[in-house]
């Protein structure tokens, strides 16, 4: 029995020792096989954002960018490093590195017999791996079994990184405290230098730090860092004989000392804030695109589908092209999100933008009286689509005037500054410089009446469409709008690249042709850059490797050369802008160059835009609070500055070393200046006393420029003209000849009568002719019975203010001097030219039907 007990004992233990072996062998095993496992961490480690090192175009740093924690890691490629940092820190922390894979196991036993002979902890053992592999995995708490952890992720970072590898990153993220992480950063913030430019000493001074931050600082504790950093000098640059020989050395002591008391703080520079913060957020939300290069000398890049397709090409081909070059901006796929990168060389210009800042505060400061706290400045270059500078406010650090808000991408209603969007529009449409707009009271819409009014509070009857835009006029564009169509125009938009604009939103309304809805500097300025390159929309370039933060990286023709043109030429008119403006403005420079200004409804904010050949500058003034701006419009204070900025960026040296020269603006080249009537509009007649040159269509115009606009051409009843081909006020494009007939389409608004010169206005300007005296005369109606009022399907709310008024009533046109109204089934009511009046003010639904000769039209309204 006692030997069976003993037996089954020996054979307990023996498969007790097996199992224990067996465990042991699976669990090496295990962790050598988990060595070849994905290390995710590490992955995660490596993506990590450094602070990113900003340059502007001339290679000055204007920002560091600080982590999120407030820490500042900057990153140097191991190629990059100076070899005497290199060796430094595998002296201080690891000199056997390239001998081993990730655990010194000589290292180990040293440091295991030192602590045991001395009864404490005096010496470690952790590699610079096993560092590293500490910061890729932290450990809550320092034990046996994290030390085993730390071994096990070091192999495992062995495996995965080169020896090289392992030592840039860990170089870069080595802890220094103070919110300083890596060898790049702490050479900042200690000595206030770059890596590159330590010496020796100080490097030495460097690399005691992270062995106890708080003590071995140089800039509280220069001695005791001096005193550490002396040992670590001998230990590298010193043969052993050499450095026992000088333990006392006190003359490298104290040039330890001397480099440890050139420490100093660095001051980080914090320039252009608000663009980086917006180039941070494009860039993690993956909204960067590589564009083609574009020489910085100003070659203009060509859009991939211009709208210039070869004659012997398809329809089909056209279309398609067409429409692959009016893509949505925001069509073009986005770059995938990523950590920040080291470095960042931006083509815009920190000077620049510190003279712009300058010429905004002093603006700001001149006018107190104007209740104006604030403002934005956004300067490109045409050529290239680069932006020079940005100015996001009078300063960011103006808390009381949320200065932090960043002006370029805030929504504002752009005023009339929109309007040359519009106008283009028309001129793509077929209308022409010479055509006539309204500028006379009109109401506009059925249900919701809208009755738009200039800034003067004056109407100027007939306008030529050239007056109507260089002296923002609002009744013309609101008109202009009207007829182009909302939805048209919105499309139109959306090929500018105005995103913020909701082009599905189907309550915007006509006050659209006035800017009423919300856009961002950023958009208007990247807009109003397509007429002096000749309608090519351009990504705005933020970077000189190529790379744009825009919605979109592919060059669009939006609008044709021509009307690029015809445009360029209306806003540097000076003569033109003299109705809005005067003659003395601020508009004027001393070379060729184009505005726009705006006022924003109730003075909330103020816009000027401006382009010369080479540049194009957006000024925004108002206030982030929405405070309302006193007795200033568009055209002054913002105008100014743009007026400045524009003389300045063609005075001072740019790429080359030369200032840029300001050139003319193009001729359209299917247009040809004629002499037209300045009243009319008509070509001039014997009895015009007052011409100007304006551009007309030549015939390669009427038919190349415009032949997908079909239709009749012909005049309503304010003059203006509708369509291209068809007899018109200029005459008539025969295709089958290929030329342009302009007989009689002489002025017919100027006639000698009796001898005597006389102005005869269209009948459709009565009511503005009467409201003054006015030379001339009303001629006979020459359109068809309208009913200006009611309009057919509008609404009225009885309230006390129509009391005593009633339903206006106003009709034009028809073939004789006396109208019949029969008002829901009533007597006939007579009235005679002009026609207007008056009905009662019932409520329900009503029906007016008109008579005039043999014409009669029906309107039906409502009153609630």
């Amino acid at each position: 029995m006692k030997i069976r007990q003993s037996n089954t004992r020996r054979l307990s233990k023996k498969r007790l020792l097996y199992g224990t072996a067996a465990l042991l062998s699976a669990l090496c095993i295990g962790s050598w096989l988990s060595l070849f496992f994905p290390f995710p961490e590490l992955d995660a480690f490596m993506k990590r954002d450094w602070s990113t090192r900003v340059y502007d175009r001339g290679g000055n740093l204007i920002q560091i960018l600080a982590l999120e924690d407030g820490i500042r890691r900057e990153f140097t490629a191991y190629e990059s490093m100076p070899p005497d940092a290199v060796r430094i820190f595998l002296a201080a922390e690891d000199k056997d590195f390239f001998s081993h894979r990730g655990i010194d196991v000589a290292a180990i036993a040293r440091a295991a017999y030192q602590n045991i002979s001395s009864g404490k902890r005096v010496s470690g053992a952790s590699t610079v791996t096993m560092q590293l592999a500490r910061l890729v995995v932290p450990a809550k708490r320092r034990t046996f079994f994290a030390k085993l952890r730390e071994a096990r992720n070091a192999l495992r970072i062995e495996r995965c990184l080169s020896k090289q590898g392992i030592l840039e990153l860990y170089l870069n993220s080595l802890p220094f405290g103070f919110q300083t992480e890596g060898l790049t950063s702490a050479a900042r913030n200690f000595f206030a230098l770059p890596l590159s430019e330590l010496t020796a000493e100080q490097l030495c001074c460097l690399a005691v730090i992270p062995r106890r931050p708080a003590g071995y600082n140089p800039l509280e504790h220069p001695e005791a860092c001096a005193e550490k950093a002396a040992a670590l000098y001998r230990s590298v640059f010193m043969q052993e004989s050499e450095a026992q020989d000088g333990q006392q050395d006190t003359p490298l002591t104290n040039r330890l000392l001397q480099a440890a008391r050139t420490a100093r703080r660095f001051e980080y520079p914090f320039g252009m804030p608000h663009y980086i913060e917006y180039l941070v957020r494009r860039y993690k939300a993956g909204d960067f695109h590589r564009q083609p290069e574009v020489p910085q000398g100003g070659t203009q890049p060509q859009p991939t589908d211009s709208s210039e397709i070869a004659q012997d090409s398809s329809l089909t081909q056209k279309n398609s092209q067409l429409q692959t070059a009016h893509r949505s901006v925001s069509a073009f796929p986005k770059a995938a999100p990523q950590a920040l990168p080291p470095d960042w060389y931006l083509t815009a210009d920190s000077a620049l933008s510190a003279q712009a800042e300058l010429l905004l505060c002093a603006q700001l400061k001149n006018n107190p009286q104007a209740r104006v706290h604030n403002g934005a400045i956004l300067v490109i270059e045409n050529a290239t689509g680069n932006i020079l500078a940005w100015v996001g406010s009078n300063s960011y650090f103006d808390d009381e005037s949320n200065g932090k808000i960043d002006g370029v991408t805030a929504l504002n209603q752009s005023g009339s500054s929109s309007k040359p969007f519009l106008y283009a529009l028309a001129l793509e449409q077929g209308w022409k410089p010479s055509d006539i707009l309204p500028d006379i009271p009109i109401r506009f819409g059925k249900e919701e009446a809208y009755i738009p009014r200039n800034f003067n509070n004056r109407f100027n009857g007939p306008v030529r469409l050239r007056v109507a835009l260089a002296s923002s006029l609002n009744i013309p564009a609101v008109y202009l709008l009207n007829e182009l169509g909302i939805e048209t125009y919105l499309r139109t938009l959306e090929e500018l690249g105005f995103q913020s604009i909701d082009t599905e939103d189907s309550d915007v309304k006509l006050s659209l042709a006035l800017g009423s809805v919300p856009v961002p500097l950023y958009e208007l300025v990247r807009a109003f850059s397509v007429f002096p390159r000749d309608g090519v929309l351009l990504p705005l370039r933020s970077f000189t490797d190529g790379s744009t933060a825009d919605g979109f990286s592919v060059p669009k023709q939006v609008f044709s050369a021509d009307t690029a043109r015809l445009i360029c030429s209306i806003l540097s008119d000076s003569a033109a802008r003299a109705k809005g403006f005067g003659f003395s403005s601020p508009l004027n420079t001393p070379f060729p160059s184009i505005f726009k200004t705006g006022t924003a409804n109730q003075f909330q904010s103020l816009i000027a835009l401006a382009s010369s050949s080479a540049f194009t500058v957006g000024i925004w003034m108002g206030n982030f609070a929405g405070n309302t701006v006193i007795g200033k419009t568009g055209s002054s204070a913002p105008a100014s500055i743009a007026r400045n900025l524009l003389v300045l960026l063609h005075s001072q040296p740019f790429t080359d070393g030369l200032p840029v020269p300001a050139k003319n603006f193009a001729e359209p080249e299917h247009w040809r200046r004629e002499s037209v009537c300045a009243l009319s509009g008509m070509p001039a007649g014997p009895a015009c006393h007052n011409t100007v040159q304006e551009y007309l269509p030549s015939a390669f115009a009427a038919f190349n420029e415009h032949n997908r606009y079909n239709g009749q051409r012909g005049y309503n009843s304010f003059g203006t003209s509708n369509r291209l081909n068809a007899p018109n006020r200029h005459g008539t494009y025969k295709r089958e000849t290929g030329e342009y007939d302009q007989a009689g389409g002489e002025c017919s608004w100027h006639q000698i009568q009796n001898g005597h010169l006389v102005t005869v206005y269209p009948e459709e300007y009565r009511r503005w002719f009467s409201n003054i005296t006015r030379h001339g005369t009303i001629g006979q109606p020459s359109n068809a019975l309208t009913v200006i009022r009611p309009t057919d399907g509008s609404r009225f709310v009885s309230n006390a203010r129509y009391q005593g008024i009633g339903v206006p009533i106003e009709i034009t046109g028809g073939t004789e001097d006396t109208v019949h109204i029969s008002y829901d089934g009533r007597a006939p009511i007579t009235l005679n030219r002009p026609f207007s009046g008056s009905l009662p003010l019932e409520k329900g639904e009503h029906r007016l039907i008109v008579r005039c000769g043999d014409d009669e039209v029906s309107v039906a309204f409502t009153v609630e």
